[in-house]
């Protein structure tokens, strides 16, 4: 998880979406430093893991129109875990102990994803900081 975490610390961008609608905040910006903090406390004790899972395109395109969602964006491609990407994309749902972390490569959702296990916590921090 510390590799990860470490990539996460370096975003160039946070996009948040409720429901579809996107809101970029850039590094520097306070929204960008309170989301990332939160990131940051939340998976303190967590596991990164494999995931069963794999995302396809045009079906998380579909799910981002509805929920919360948050994009961790690069000026660079990035790779953790031998799986390269340019933004990684999670799903913000209070109650969950575990998420998929959803890969993006030039401009696709596609491919395998990161699971992330929060140690028997819960995302209560992050979807705090986005206030749902």
């Amino acid at each position: 998880m510390e590799e990860l975490n470490d990539i996460i610390k370096n975003a160039a961008d946070i996009c948040l979406y409720i429901d579809g609608k996107a809101q970029m905040y850039p590094r520097g910006e306070e929204r960008f430093d309170a989301l990332l903090a939160a990131w940051t406390e939340m998976t303190a004790g967590a596991h990164r893991m494999p995931a069963f899972g794999v995302s396809i395109d045009r079906l998380t395109r579909e799910e981002l129109s509805g929920g919360i969602w948050l994009e961790f964006l690069f000026s660079a491609e990035q790779t953790c875990a031998g799986m390269p990407f340019e933004s990684l994309l999670i799903k913000v749902e209070r109650g969950y102990k575990g998420f998929n972390v959803i890969r993006c490569l030039h401009g696709r959702y596609e491919g395998r994803c990161y699971y992330v296990d929060l140690g028997g916590e819960d995302m209560y921090l992050l979807s705090d900081a986005i206030g749902r």
